[in-house]
């Protein structure tokens, strides 16, 4: 996935990068969204030398971006069905009078924090940055800027 944005600041070997928001991108916590939705900043390694303002190529490679969404989505996902079903088979198998469906649910729930609360835990500690960290490929000239816009208003003028 490549996508245009401007470095906002830069932190060491990293910068901070505002890009457009693409329609196809979801919420798996590789970028910070920003408030208004239509912008997200991304930390990215910075091994070409961009300074604050510059236009930038940024590229985060597909299976980076799967594996991304696989932890973000996938393990609370089984988090929440591992919790609701050991507790329903808990409950089932020892005749507890507890209600079989609440209980589960919220217990699938409990799990399913714990799952959010430890990715968050490992993220902070640093273990997914340099993995899934999008990379500046490139600058981008002015000429460039300018012709990318050129060619861009005919398809939004369709699109609408």
């Amino acid at each position: 996935m490549k996508e245009v944005g401007i470095v906002k600041e830069l932190r060491g070997k990293t910068a901070k990068v505002v890009i457009k928001r693409n329609t196809a991108c979801g919420d798996c916590g590789a970028c910070h969204v920003s408030k208004d939705q239509s912008t997200m900043e991304a930390i990215a390694q910075n091994p070409v030398g961009a300074r604050e303002g510059e236009t930038v190529e940024v590229e985060m490679r597909f299976a980076s971006v799967f594996k991304a969404a696989s932890i973000m989505y996938g393990i609370p996902l089984v988090a929440f069905l591992l919790g609701s079903s050991l507790s329903y088979f808990i409950i089932f198998n020892n005749g507890l009078s507890w209600d079989q469906n609440l209980v589960p649910f919220f217990s699938g729930i409990a799990l399913m924090a714990v799952a959010y609360a430890g990715i968050k835990y490992f993220d902070k500690k640093g273990i997914f940055n340099s993995k899934y960290q999008p990379i500046i490929t490139g600058i981008i000239e002015k000429q460039e800027i300018e012709k990318m816009e050129i060619e861009k208003d005919p398809m939004d003028r369709i699109m609408g």
